[in-house]
C-alpha cells in the first residue's frame, strides 16, 4: 500500500496530484492505507462486472486489409507467378504463328571433295566447280498460317482468362480464411471471457471452501471446466495460427514474417457491397470465367477443325537453286514456283479432320455440364444463405434474450436473491449467446463469398491487370 501512495505522490499520471497529495497528505499512514483499500476494492468489484461484458474488438489493428492482402498476393503469389508465365508462353507461340505467315528460306552449300566425272561431257574440265548453292522455300501455307495465328491469338486469351479466373479462385480462398481469422480471434476473445468468469467462480468457491461451507466436489468439478476452458482456448489460438500460416502461403508472404491483420469490417472488406439477393444464374452465367475459358477453348477447337480441312489443299512451292557441278545435268541456276500436294497418306488428314471435331463435341459437352454444375452450386449457395439468414436472426434473438437474462441476474446478485455463481452463469451463457451469433453469421458470409466467387462479385480485383 505505502508503494501505491509513493508511486502517485512522484507520478502525477497515475492519481491526481491533488487527491494523494492534497487530501491524504495530513492523514495518518492508517487512514492512508485505508483509502487506498477502498480504491483496490472498487477496482476489483468493477473488473469482475467489466468482465461478463464481451469485448469482441481487439486493441489494435495492422495495416493488412482485404484489399492490401489481394495486392500483395498479386504479385507476390507463386502460384498466380506461374500462371502468368503461361499467358507469356502461348504469347511466344503466337508471335511463331506470325513467323510463319513469311516463307521461310534455307540456303544449302556443299564443297565436293570428290567427284564422279561425266565422261559425255566434254568441258567438264574447264566447267567444273566444287562449290556449289541452293535456296529453298519450304513451310510456306499462307491459308494454314492464318489458321495458325488466329487459333494462337485465341490461345492467349484463354491463357489470360485462365488466369484471371485463377485469381479469383484464390481471392475467394483468400477471404474465406480472412473472414475465419476475424471469427477466430472474436472467439478467442469471447473463450477468454468466459475463463476468466470460470476462474472467478472458481475462485468464489476456494473462499466459500476454506468457510466450510461448500461442496468439495463441486468446486473439483469447476476446476475441471475451467482447465477444459483453457485447452479450448489454447485450440482456438493453434487453429488461428495454422489458418494465418496458410494465408501466408496463398499470398506469398514469408512463413516467419509476422502478418500485421486489420480484420476489422471483415465482411465489408470482402463483399464490399455485394448483394446476394439480386443476383440470379444469367449473371453467373455472363461472369463465371470458367465458362469463359471453355468458351475460348471451343472457338480454338472450332479453327482447328477449319485448319485440318486446309492441310487439304496443295501447298505453294519456291526454288530458287544452282545446278553447277551436278552430275549428267546442264550448268546454270534454276526458279521455280508451283503446288505441292500429298497425293497419299492414308487419309491420315481425312481422320484429323474427324478427330479434330470429336475434340470439339468434347469441349462442348464439358462446357454444358459446368453450367449444370453451376447451376446447382447456385441453386444450393441460395439456399445456404436464406437458411443462414433465419440462423443468424434466431442467434440474434437469442443473444438479446442472454442478455436480458444476466442483466436481471445481476439486479438479482446485487439485491442478494442470487448467488454469485448463478450470476456468472448468466454471464456465461450471455457470451456464449454472442458466439453462436457469431458462427451463424459466418455461415452467411462463406455463403455469400461462395456465391460471389461462381457470379464474378471478385472479378473486380482483375479490372487493373495489365498483361
Amino acid at each position: 500500500m505505502e508503494t501505491l501512495i509513493n508511486r502517485a505522490q512522484k507520478d502525477p499520471l497515475v492519481y491526481p496530484r491533488g487527491f494523494v497529495r492534497g487530501g491524504c497528505a495530513g492523514r495518518s499512514a492508517v487512514g492512508r492505507t485505508s483509502v487506498v483499500f477502498m480504491i483496490c476494492l472498487c477496482l476489483c468489484v468493477g473488473s469482475v462486472f467489466a468482465s461478463s461484458e464481451p469485448k469482441l474488438q481487439p486493441e489494435s489493428y495492422g495495416y493488412f486489409d482485404f484489399p492490401t492482402c489481394v495486392r500483395y498476393s498479386l504479385v507476390h503469389s507463386e502460384a498466380f507467378i506461374k500462371n502468368r508465365m503461361e499467358i507469356q508462353f502461348q504469347s511466344v507461340d503466337l508471335k511463331d504463328a506470325h513467323a510463319e505467315f513469311i516463307p521461310t528460306f534455307e540456303i544449302q552449300t556443299r564443297y565436293y571433295l570428290a567427284r564422279t566425272r561425266n565422261y559425255a561431257d566434254t568441258s567438264y574440265s574447264t566447267s567444273a566447280k566444287k562449290f556449289s548453292y541452293s535456296m529453298v522455300m519450304s513451310n510456306f501455307n499462307p491459308l494454314v498460317a492464318l489458321v495458325k495465328i488466329k487459333a494462337k491469338g485465341i490461345m492467349v486469351d484463354a491463357a489470360t482468362t485462365t488466369h484471371e479466373h485463377k485469381i479469383t479462385e484464390n481471392i475467394g480462398n483468400i477471404a474465406k480464411l480472412f473472414y475465419r481469422i476475424s471469427v477466430l480471434e472474436k472467439s478467442i476473445r469471447a473463450e477468454k471471457q468466459m475463463a476468466a468468469m470460470q476462474r472467478n467462480k472458481v475462485n468464489y468457491a476456494k473462499s466459500r471452501n476454506d468457510q466450510g461451507d461448500f461442496d468439495p466436489l463441486t468446486m473439483r468439478a469447476w476446476t475441471n471446466s475451467l482447465r477444459g476452458q483453457d485447452i479450448k482456448t489454447r485450440t482456438l489460438e493453434h487453429t488461428l495460427a495454422q489458418s494465418v500460416g496458410k494465408l501466408k502461403q496463398l499470398m506469398g508472404y514469408h512463413p516467419d514474417f509476422h502478418l500485421p491483420l486489420d480484420t476489422r469490417e471483415a465482411a465489408n472488406q470482402i463483399l464490399c457491397g455485394f448483394n446476394g439477393r439480386v443476383v440470379t444464374f444469367a449473371d453467373v452465367q455472363a461472369h463465371n470465367l470458367g465458362l469463359k475459358v471453355l468458351a475460348k477453348r471451343e472457338q480454338f477447337q472450332s479453327v482447328l477443325v477449319t485448319g485440318a480441312y486446309l492441310l487439304l489443299f496443295p501447298r505453294p512451292a519456291f526454288i530458287f537453286q544452282d545446278l553447277n557441278n551436278q552430275v549428267d545435268s546442264a550448268s546454270g541456276t534454276t526458279l521455280a514456283l508451283g503446288l505441292d500436294y500429298t497425293l497419299w497418306d492414308g487419309f491420315k488428314r481425312v481422320r484429323d479432320i474427324k478427330r479434330q471435331k470429336l475434340r470439339a463435341g468434347q469441349l462442348q459437352i464439358e462446357r454444358s455440364e459446368l453450367s449444370r454444375e453451376l447451376y446447382e452450386r447456385f441453386k444450393t449457395l441460395r439456399g445456404d444463405v436464406g437458411l443462414a439468414e433465419e440462423k443468424e436472426g434466431f442467434s440474434r434473438e437469442q443473444s438479446m434474450l442472454a442478455e436480458s437474462n444476466e442483466e436481471r441476474a445481476l439486479s438479482q446478485y446485487k439485491a442478494g436473491s442470487l448467488t454469485y455463481d448463478i450470476y456468472m452463469d448468466h454471464g456465461v451463457a450471455k457470451v456464449q449467446s454472442h458466439l453462436n451469433t457469431l458462427s451463424a453469421v459466418q455461415e452467411r458470409v462463406t455463403a455469400l463469398i461462395d456465391l460471389a466467387t461462381i457470379s464474378g462479385g471478385l472479378n473486380k480485383y482483375n479490372a487493373g491487370i495489365r498483361y
